[in-house]
């Protein structure tokens, strides 16, 4: 099929599938033509969006507005393209043998969010109580089973991530691999949530993780253990692999042309995961890779503007590899900002203020979601 003609504003962004484009020559086509046709047989892809404003931080946490569902669920209806897919990502947590289950967490938002049409995705974060010393990989593996037993009988509910960053060790508030155990409960839940869903017939549920972009010397070590301790029965259980990043925001920083050096480090960041730390697992080629996270806040020099800018060249460069290295779906993160008068860029990261009032990226995405989203069911 003839694919990405990415007319925003009138922009365009053509490549060919088999060449990457340099991530400069992508970036001009994506904001100022000029408009190139390419021969792609990469269905289009899947968008999604973190419909919350509260982040988990590296730094320490600012304060998180009060979110508003009414205005919520509007803002979301006004972003998605009626009858395609769009897909909301959440988040609940396992904190230890007394932590709420996930329908008690986010029962009622899904609820709310299918009856109006949106797909859901979860992840279930792994944070239990005692951090770094003690965990509790057989709690949470029951937790992932319970949550695949509560919600899977609802047909909107099309994916399951489990933890979430089990390679970051560093940060308790965001990631999960500061706790004792994350990579076992990264493997063990991977295992039991497709075995649930295969056992209760639950055949839309597709399982995965995620991966934060990092280039740090123990990185190699994480995915030979993935592979070495999961071995076939992790990968069979396995229907996708994400990627965060963050462009810009979270390491290195970037100089020059922003969008332009955006574009470039989501092109290394998919590269490396596919060809080389994928293969360390012996995870195949046959399993798709997701962007699970990706955005870029506005704040201190950083205008709507600038957000906007980084936006486009960060899913054209995800569009251009579709084919190279089989990526289906991207999420942007997220759609609100958690506090957008704070002092801190990680509460700044929506397509909005934090009253719900849209930055230019908002009607930006809008229109990538609209002229290049997957299409809906019979027609693709």
């Amino acid at each position: 099929m003839v694919a990405l003609l990415l007319l925003v504003a009138g922009v365009a962004v053509g490549a060919q599938a088999a060449v990457s484009p340099s991530p400069a020559d992508m970036t001009r086509r994506l904001l100022v033509g000029p408009s190139t046709a390419r021969a792609d047989t990469a269905p289009p892809l899947v968008f999604g969006i973190y419909p919350g404003g509260g982040v988990g931080t590296v730094g320490p946490a600012g304060a998180t507005q009060p979110e508003d569902a009414t205005k919520r669920l509007e803002a979301l209806e006004r972003l998605r393209t009626p009858g395609r897919p769009f897909v909301l990502h959440l988040y609940a947590s396992y904190s230890g043998l007394r932590s709420l289950s996930a329908e008690q967490q986010v029962g009622e938002e899904i609820a709310q969010y299918t009856a109006a049409g949106f797909q859901v995705e979860l992840v279930l974060t792994y944070r239990p109580a005692g951090g770094s010393r003690t965990g509790n990989v057989a709690g949470f593996v029951d937790f992932v089973r319970s949550t695949v037993r509560s919600f899977g009988a609802n047909s909107a509910f099309v994916g399951l991530q489990v933890t979430n960053e089990a390679n970051v060790r560093n940060a308790p508030d965001a990631a999960d691999g500061y706790y004792a155990g994350a990579q076992d409960a990264l493997i063990r839940g991977v295992v039991a949530a497709k075995a649930e869903a295969r056992s209760a017939g639950f055949a839309q549920i597709e399982v995965g993780f995620n991966w934060a972009y990092s280039l740090d010397a123990g990185e190699p070590a994480f995915w030979r253990d993935l592979g070495r301790l999961g071995g076939s029965a992790f990968r069979d259980s396995l229907d996708w692999v994400g990627l965060d990043v963050y462009p810009g925001t979270w390491g290195p920083r970037l100089s020059g042309d922003v969008p332009a050096a955006a574009a470039k480090t989501i092109n290394e960041a998919l590269k490396s995961l596919r060809t080389r730390f994928m293969p360390l697992a012996e995870l195949p080629s046959r399993i798709p890779l997701h962007v699970s996270e990706n955005g870029y806040p506005t704040g201190p020099n950083r205008s709507e503007a600038r957000q906007a800018a980084v936006m486009r060249a960060a899913i054209a460069a995800v569009d251009a590899n579709r084919s190279t290295y089989h990526v289906t779906d991207y999420r942007w993160f997220d759609l609100r900002d958690a506090d957008s008068s704070g002092t801190s860029f990680e509460g700044r990261y929506g397509l909005m203020h934090d009253d719900y009032t849209p930055k230019t990226a908002f009607g930006v995405y809008r229109d990538i979601v609209a002229t290049f989203g997957a299409l809906p069911p019979g027609q693709r």
